[in-house]
């Protein structure tokens, strides 16, 4: 990637806005949006430089992302720069940050219903019972997805037939 198009820019512009929207930083969606138009490892100097925003931003929206399963860190050979590429096992990774998430929430609920005065708070129970339910279908997505990106057998080639009757 040597400059950016004026789509790629767009689209890394929109990522930005919707991570920030959803409470995220609009560099940690400038950083992802540029990741998946890469294609392959981008050094933090090089997003710092595509995206015209300092390094130290970069660096610190990066550990954003890789919490989130985004994004991971690798190595190229002979390079000491860290570099960056979209996370290996994919959206299932962001599956994975979500799950760990809800279940550090739940945990936190589950120790507050324990205190003999909270026990019978309706809130915390509706909150803890949402955990497990929204939990148990994380699961589930994780298998249907999973699932759903089994190499299927691929079919035979369909040949063509030209005007004379033989196999193109």
């Amino acid at each position: 990637m040597v400059e950016l198009e004026a789509a790629e820019r767009r689209f890394i512009e929109s990522m930005g806005q919707y991570f920030e929207r959803r409470g995220g930083t609009r560099i940690s969606g400038r950083i992802y949006a540029l990741l998946m138009l890469a294609g392959k490892p981008l050094s933090n100097k090089r997003i710092a430089t595509l995206l015209n925003v300092s390094a130290a931003s970069v660096s610190t929206n990066l550990r954003e992302c890789a919490d989130m399963g985004l994004v991971e860190p690798t190595s190229v050979p002979g390079d000491r720069q860290h570099y960056y590429v979209i996370h290996s096992e994919g959206w299932e990774g962001s599956l994975r940050a979500a799950e760990d998430g809800l279940k550090s929430f739940a945990r936190i609920l589950g120790a507050a219903l324990e205190a003999p005065h909270l026990s019978g708070n309706q809130n915390l129970r509706d909150a803890s019972d949402f955990c497990a339910f929204y939990l148990t279908e994380l699961a589930g997505i994780a298998h249907r997805w999973r699932a759903a990106q089994t190499p299927r057998p691929s079919r035979p080639a369909r040949t063509s037939k030209t005007s004379k009757g033989r196999t193109a």
